[in-house]
């Protein structure tokens, strides 16, 4: 006698979330935006050009520049003070970078002022887009301290120059050169958004100049990272002892990528 055994067929265990078949929501979302993609200076100018923060810096620095040439009556003191901003800014750089960017994360420019927190993400995550370059906001509030600290050097050496020179040459007067300084100062700004973008970018610059920035910024982030501390100058790395003669000469860090 043929006995026909019944077999029950169960529904298969319902799988986990981690095996289940991702939505099309999950399937169409787009990978984060990575400064690599860019291959060509055509890519990273067009980057740079839609970036809000980069706006805010040149047309902040285009204004100051109109007012400077609606000012006219340019004078030998112009010449002297576009040469102190571009030494000054490699140290500025560098004391930004150092007291502020990079602050323990238990000091008090970290907790309450905030200082370092979009910075340690920056290193955590060095090719991701959003990270390298400023908020929009942020760089709204860096005018004003710029504008701020220009004031603070070049208005008592304009004075100063003024006195000494009246019996040489005809002195200036202060908005001028002022305005010279600060349209050169945001000009710097918006010169860093572009030096950081493009040294984050797979693009190799053909130029001495941003081939050794873009060098010296790779070793920064991925051997040591209280080393090569300016973005578009060395000149506070050079003064301050953090431009080493050859990257052996500094230890490979364990903390590049976490500040600590």
């Amino acid at each position: 006698m043929n006995v026909t055994v019944k077999q029950t067929v169960q529904d298969p265990p319902p799988t986990t979330p981690t095996e289940a078949e991702p939505s099309s929501a999950v399937r169409a979302r787009p990978d984060p935006a990575r400064s690599t993609k860019l291959r060509t200076l055509r890519a990273a100018a067009g980057t740079y050009a839609r970036s809000r923060s980069a706006q805010v810096a040149v047309v902040a620095a285009v204004l100051a520049t109109v007012g400077r040439l609606t000012v006219g009556h340019f004078g030998w003191l112009d010449l002297v003070l576009l040469g102190l901003v571009t030494l000054l800014v490699g140290v500025v750089e560098w004391i930004i970078h150092t007291v502020l960017l990079h602050a323990p994360e238990e000091s008090f420019r970290t907790r309450r002022l905030q200082t370092s927190v979009s910075h340690r993400l920056h290193h955590e995550d060095p090719t991701l887009l959003r990270n390298v370059l400023l908020d929009p906001v942020q760089a709204a509030a860096f005018l004003p301290m710029i504008a701020a600290f220009t004031a603070a050097w070049t208005l008592p050496l304009i004075l100063i120059t003024n006195r000494l020179a009246e019996s040489i040459i005809a002195p200036t007067g202060l908005l001028g050169p002022y305005l010279t300084a600060l349209a050169a100062s945001w000009w710097c700004l918006a010169h860093y958004e572009w030096v950081h973008l493009l040294v984050h970018t797979s693009y190799r610059p053909k130029s001495r100049y941003y081939k050794r920035l873009a060098r010296n910024h790779r070793l920064h982030h991925y051997r040591n990272e209280d080393h090569w501390l300016g973005v578009t100058s060395n000149m506070g790395d050079r003064l301050l002892g953090t431009l080493p003669a050859k990257r052996s000469d500094v230890p490979l860090s364990e903390t590049a990528r976490t500040l600590g």
